[in-house]
């Protein structure tokens, strides 16, 4: 056993010869609140083991544990992109230890104080409405199979989302919702748009042929009645046909 404490000491020793090469970093740089936040770890390839990296939260402070490799000769240098998540308004600090067996490494590889700052409130009134969750995701009628809403909400709450359908002949179709905005904290309405463009077969893609048009209105109503939850209400239009479907959340 301390034969491999030794090994593993001298395995950290190491990797701390090339750690004035590394860097660790934050992306974005200033995040504002419920942006999703990134370490970026510019490291040695050899000593970090990308499959070996945990985050747990104490409290303010963001823990990054890295396993590493015994490693007595540098490899090139890597990108590792961390998921530390989406954060609230307030201050933190990120904490990027080593970790091989039972060695931990003192002082820590890196430490970043950082703030979440809120976004800015436009001084209308009354002020715009806005969701107070993230419903992004894959969106299906379970009985339905083979067509679903597929929904991307931004930090900034702007809602944008692709609705994959049959079409005539049973061909897949697909719409996309824009231009919307937030009618309560549970209802969003918008725009359908309709989209083509030069054939997924070509040899080079002609940006002019894309065309993109209007065609209908949509709404959706987020459920949020006790035993509803994860249920939402879709309607649209396309040319004369009005469609109501009750989607829920596909979890995975």
């Amino acid at each position: 056993m301390k034969f491999k404490a030794l090994a593993a000491g001298l395995a950290l020793l190491a990797g701390s010869v090339v750690a004035s090469a590394q860097t660790f970093t934050l992306v974005p740089a200033q995040p504002a609140a419920f942006d999703p936040v990134v370490l970026r770890m510019t490291v040695d390839s050899c000593v970090y083991d990308a499959d070996l990296i945990g985050v747990r939260k104490h409290e303010d402070v963001l823990v990054v544990t890295s396993g590493v490799r015994n490693c007595l000769v540098p490899g090139p240098l890597r990108v590792i992109d961390v998921r530390l998540g989406t954060l609230p308004v307030g201050s933190y600090r990120v904490v990027v230890t080593r970790v091989m067996g039972d060695i931990v490494e003192s002082p820590p590889a890196a430490q970043i104080d950082f703030n979440v700052t809120g976004r800015p409130v436009i001084a209308i009134f009354p002020p715009p409405k806005k969701p107070n969750n993230d419903w992004s995701g894959n969106w299906v009628t379970p009985t339905e199979l083979g067509w679903g809403l597929s929904i991307q909400q931004s930090p900034t709450d702007a809602l944008f989302a692709q609705l994959f359908v049959y079409g005539t002949g049973g061909a897949p179709t697909w719409f996309t919702f824009q231009s919307g905005q937030w009618k309560s904290a549970t209802r969003w309405e918008g725009q359908v748009y309709a989209s083509n463009g030069p054939v997924y077969t070509a040899p080079a893609f002609d940006p002019a042929q894309v065309a993109i048009a209007p065609v209908g209105a949509a709404s959706l109503e987020f459920e949020q009645s006790p035993g509803t939850e994860g249920f939402a209400t879709l309607t649209y239009s396309v040319g004369n046909a009005t469609i109501t479907k009750r989607i829920r959340k596909f979890l995975f």
